[in-house]
């Protein structure tokens, strides 16, 4: 009897422990892979609602840059990390696109843990003011009167590259497109006249150049409206064309973190984005808050997800 009694006992006390530890989530400082170089609209937004996320959580953030490859490398470097809610990648999305892009497979999206959205990211075209051409139309026209002559950037977005690619085939436009490692970079490019035009995520230093009037903003290649910027024709709703980019920005943990870890996160998310000072800053930067659930984000990705094989077809039957 005695020694049944023991063995409840040390039961109880052992699940009353793994009780407290999860309880006490989190302990120690938390690592958000940036699976992006420094000064795009990646990096900008995670930094920017860190600094909120760690008065929440009460633990340091960590933020790593590991770019390269469309953000494919660095989010698959979380996927593979020990699903306990310290490694955690942000924003995730935009590799899901380019996985495809790049190696022709899709991920499953139930190999992951979704934890919510603090953003939707359209991307814009963006130009010199000292060009030839202030409007979508104008430059179309320029293009076609330099054939092979135009570059095109893109700040990382392999999707959003691939929905020029496809512009490009129904305009009958011959352009060099050049893929950058973040906006960032592109955006330097850009500034300093080495390609034409290029396509940025808002908030990047060549969205605030042309808040600032030094740079053009000839697309929106979303279907969102770009903050300072309602008037910029749509790629899909205006001008009629049939692929778009859309992305929210979201933070996923590897598949098999606690739920209770997970709804953490979720929840430090939410708060977060209900901050004052918080939304008026990203606001000010030219980004959009936007909470969604883990639930409503990885949704959300599956509709937009269906769009990337029509547009690959397209572009290969043109090809």
């Amino acid at each position: 009897m005695n020694k049944l009694l023991s063995m409840l006992l040390a039961g109880t006390v052992s699940l009353f422990c793994m009780g407290q530890a999860q309880a006490a989530f989190p302990e120690k400082p938390l690592n958000v892979i940036v699976a992006y170089a420094p000064g795009g609209t990646s990096d900008i937004s995670v930094r920017m609602l860190a600094k909120k996320l760690e008065t929440i959580m009460g633990q340091p953030l960590v933020i790593t840059n590991k770019g390269g490859g469309a953000g494919v490398p660095g989010f698959e470097y979380v996927m593979k990390a020990k699903p306990d809610g310290y490694t955690i990648s942000a924003p995730a999305t935009p590799a899901f696109s380019a996985s495809i892009f790049l190696r022709k497979k899709a991920y499953d999206l139930n190999e992951m843990s979704f934890v919510g959205t603090y953003m939707i990211n359209d991307r814009i075209l963006l130009t010199r003011t000292d060009r030839p051409y202030k409007t979508w139309e104008e430059f179309k026209a320029y293009i076609k009167a330099n054939p092979g002559k135009v570059s095109i950037g893109s700040g990382a977005s392999q999707e959003a590259l691939e929905v020029l690619r496809s512009v490009a085939i129904k305009e009958g436009l011959d352009v060099n497109f050049v893929m950058y490692k973040s906006g960032g970079e592109a955006s330097a490019d850009l500034i300093g006249g080495h390609i034409d035009a290029c396509e940025l995520g808002v908030g990047t230093a060549g969205y605030q150049s042309a808040r600032q009037g030094k740079l053009n903003i000839l697309l929106n290649l979303g279907t969102g409206a770009i903050p300072d910027f309602p008037n910029v024709p749509k790629l899909h709703a205006d001008l009629g064309h049939p692929f778009y980019t859309s992305v929210p920005y979201a933070f996923i943990l590897p598949k098999g973190t606690p739920e209770d870890i997970r709804a953490t996160w979720e929840n430090a998310i939410k708060l977060a984005l209900q901050d004052p000072e918080l939304k008026d800053a990203m606001l000010k930067a030219g980004f959009s808050p936007s909470f969604m659930s883990g639930q409503e984000t990885k949704t959300f990705c599956q509709e937009e997800l269906k769009i990337i094989p029509s547009m690959l077809e397209f572009n290969k039957k043109a090809k």
